[in-house]
């Protein structure tokens, strides 16, 4: 095993930086002035940072809205602080007969919710002129929700697909072009395109940031269809600890602790969580399970150090294992024989930063990223022991950035930053050691005309060691023409690099026996088949295979937010991406065994266009929300080329004649529904403190298969018929909230869709947790 993944030297680093900030930690327990800071309407206010000015200190309100100082009593100015709220410089008398108070006001901003996805900096939701969902820890504990993909499984307009791993299809685009972050760092790890959101746990989670539409403009490649930002917990001053447990169908365990320790200056946080299961066969046979039995761990540590006033020093550490195991019965070249699979899935990510506000107007954060990511498959034949087959996936990325925030006034905020990132792998599909090396830079203004018009323009330069450099602008806008009513609009350009897989793939099937093969040497790579005598015809010239280009989308959205009244809040958006070189696999040889010889390449142009509503209502403890989608997902040159009465063959049903497709039958990209709708109802029963809710997930049939060999979607057998989901749940809480045991139910109809891999059937799930504050 690569030094890289040697367990024992991350628990020793893990270790280590306990050690280092312990004395530190536990010498500023002690405090001699404290202080409350509330809101107008009396309430607390948690997160608010308060600084002795002069005296090189610093501390954030707990939940109770109190801070404290390790200093002696006296008059001391105290700066306070708060996203939201107006700023207060006060001079005030600190000793053991005064325990003062101070009140912030809210701004002209406002208390909506805080979103850092968007625009790199903390905006209020309402000032943000783009398609953001937020989905805070509350909503999650109601729900009694645990993993990433049960949480975006229930959003308005969001699917869940199945490809190499449980990944989502966010207006209209598979999921490998939505970008997944972690405390705004991305997650590596997409063996096959798609990144498994069932590997990340809920139990440290603050909230979840939603952002539609490209925005490669921030992030670069990967997020052409939009980003999820998992936001965790922060340490906060004081201690507290938590703990929970699930049980549920398929002896699904989940169990999490997590807990913090934070003095003046210094503060931990971490968490940890274990998560099995027996598995599950989705087709109740003798072949592998669809999902194996598995037993898998999450650790996850934060460090926060207020240095000075004015320098805040973080790191955070992750480390996920995964362990899985099955037997089954596959052919192994001779006869049927009985296999032993063993897989390991090895994540551990180490991202240290810092921040430094030289004044109110000028902030400047560097962060640093070590991620590295395995995985190990090991298939042996059960009778013998003896090693059928091994494969391994070993990926490194490393990335240094340097962002600073300029607010020019109250109403201009400019951005910029570059870095440079260095991503390597190595793989049993590639010959040898591939490495991408890349620079970026990006700049972004956000400018506050007046109260009620507001707008973002930004520019991002991409350059790379193997594809063309790219530019990626993005220009939004939002006026309020009413009180309750806002109007926004966005155009911007996103793209999505061309991958490892894409470029380098070497790799033949050793049961089915066809070969796939990536742009860079598919040429080399079937010039040796052809002189091994393994091919029977060759169907494209090899010297006219190019070199990949990125992918770009060109993406409009306009759309509405209504707030008409109290306790109601809706919204309309219209959407239309124009995507060009899209990379697709396409048939370059016949192999004399039949199989065919694959390679990528820049082909398709693609449209993909809808429309997305949502309503929600608050009337007491009760909320309804509800949301639907649209989409017209169609290949632009398949289209022509119908229209026109080229190109695409059937066979007639009745006749059994080969004929044309019609352009009614077209029925655009795979596995995309025309229709999808939910609706998610809370309501909390207060006396008995008891959150039931109720879910509704629609969405229409999609296609799943070519039947007629054409490489399109025309034929009705081709598609999966639609289904609709139902969960529920029930969480009783006890001890003002301290303590929780819920009971939830999954797929109450008992859907065990053929298009649908990951759907196991109707479960039921019981849970515990308590906190000590």
């Amino acid at each position: 095993m690569s030094i890289l993944f040697d367990t024992k030297q991350y628990i020793l680093l893990i270790g280590t930086v306990f050690f280092l900030f312990s004395n530190q930690l536990y010498g500023q327990t002690s405090t001699a002035i404290q202080g409350k800071v509330n809101n107008t309407s009396k309430q607390p206010i948690q997160g608010v940072t308060v600084e002795l000015v002069g005296q090189n200190q610093s501390t954030i309100t707990d939940e109770s809205g109190i801070f404290r100082f390790a200093a002696p009593a006296g008059i001391y100015t105290i700066r306070i602080s708060m996203m939201g709220y107006e700023s207060k410089t006060i001079e005030n008398l600190f000793d053991k007969d005064h325990f003062p108070m101070f009140v912030l006001e809210a701004n002209a901003v406002g208390l909506g919710e805080v979103v850092i996805t968007a625009t790199r900096t903390e905006k209020n939701v309402d000032d943000i002129p783009l398609p953001v969902t937020i989905i805070g820890k509350e909503e999650i504990q109601q729900k009694a929700m645990l993993r990433l993909d049960e949480v975006l499984a229930e959003q308005p307009t969001i699917i869940l697909v199945e490809d190499h791993g449980t990944g989502i299809q966010l207006q209209g685009f598979e999921a490998k072009y939505t970008l997944i972050l972690i405390d705004g760092e991305p997650v590596i790890g997409r063996s096959s395109g798609t990144l498994e959101l069932s590997r990340i746990t809920m139990n440290n989670v603050e909230r979840v940031e939603i952002l539609k539409g490209p925005s490669s403009s921030l992030y670069g490649s990967e997020a052409m269809a939009g980003v999820v930002n998992i936001i965790t917990k922060k340490p906060l001053r004081g201690s507290r600890m938590g703990t929970s447990v699930r049980y549920g169908t398929n002896n699904a365990l989940d169990m999490s602790l997590d807990g913090s320790i934070g003095g003046n200056k210094t503060s931990v946080y971490g968490a940890f969580n274990r998560f099995s299961s027996s598995g599950y066969n989705y087709a109740r046979d003798n072949s592998s399970n669809t999902v194996p039995p598995f037993h898998g761990y999450t650790g996850n540590v934060k460090v926060d150090y207020n240095m000075t006033p004015k320098l805040e020093l973080k790191i955070g550490v992750k480390y996920n294992d995964e362990h899985a195991q099955d037997h089954y019965i596959t052919n192994t070249g001779s006869n049927d024989q009985q296999v032993t699979s063993q897989f390991l899935r090895r994540d551990i990510a180490i991202t240290p930063s810092a921040m430094y506000r030289y004044s109110d107007m000028h902030t400047t954060f560097l962060r640093l990223n070590q991620s590295f990511y395995k995985t190990d498959t090991r298939i042996s034949i059960t009778e013998d022991g003896n090693l059928y087959s091994h494969d391994y996936f070993d990926q490194n990325f490393t990335r240094a950035e340097l962002q600073h925030d300029y607010k020019i006034n109250d109403r201009v905020v400019v951005t910029a930053g570059g870095g440079i990132t260095d991503e390597w792998l190595k793989a049993v599909r590639y010959e040898d050691k591939k490495e991408f090396i890349a620079g970026f830079a990006y700049a972004q203004a956000d400018v506050r005309i007046s109260d009620r018009l507001n707008f973002i323009a930004g520019v991002r330069f991409d350059a790379h060691n193997v594809y063309a450099s790219q530019f990626s602008p993005k220009l939004a806008a939002q006026y309020k023409t009413l009180s309750w009513l806002t109007v926004h609009g966005t155009m911007g350009s996103g793209f999505k690099a061309p991958d490892f897989r894409e470029l380098y793939l070497n790799w033949t099937n050793p049961t089915q026996g066809y070969s796939v093969f990536g742009a860079e040497d598919a040429a080399y790579k079937l010039n040796r088949l052809v002189e091994a005598g393994e091919i029977a015809e060759v169907l494209y010239d090899p010297s006219l295979i190019k070199a990949l280009d990125a992918e770009r989308s060109w993406n409009y959205q306009a759309g509405i937010k209504l707030h008409p009244g109290t306790g109601f809040d809706g919204g309309i958006s219209l959407f239309r991406n124009h995507v060009n070189n899209l990379i697709e696999t396409f048939v370059i040889a016949t192999k004399t065994n039949g199989r065919s010889v694959y390679t990528y390449s820049n082909q398709e142009n693609v449209i993909i266009q809808g429309a997305e509503a949502h309503v929600g209502y608050k009337w007491r403890t009760l909320h309804i929300k509800t949301g639907i989608q649209y989409l017209d997902a169609v290949n632009r040159d398949v289209r022509d080329a119908i229209n026109e009465g080229r190109g695409y063959y059937t066979r007639d049903a009745k006749t059994g004649s080969s004929r044309l497709v019609k352009p009614g039958e077209y029925g655009g990209l795979l596995n995309r529904s025309r229709y999808t709708a939910n609706t998610s109802i809370i309501y909390n029963w207060t006396k008995p403190d008891l959150d039931i809710t109720f879910r509704w997930a629609y969405r229409n049939r999609f296609g799943v298969r070519d039947i007629d060999g054409n490489g399109i979607l025309n034929l009705d057998e081709e598609y999966a018929p639609g289904y609709s989901m139902f969960n529920a749940s029930a969480v009783k809480s006890f001890f003002n909230k301290r303590f929780s045991v819920s009971l939830s139910t999954e797929n109450l109809g008992n859907i065990r869709h053929t298009g649908v891999a990951t759907m196991p059937g109707r479960m039921f799930f019981i849970g515990a947790s308590y906190r000590t504050k």
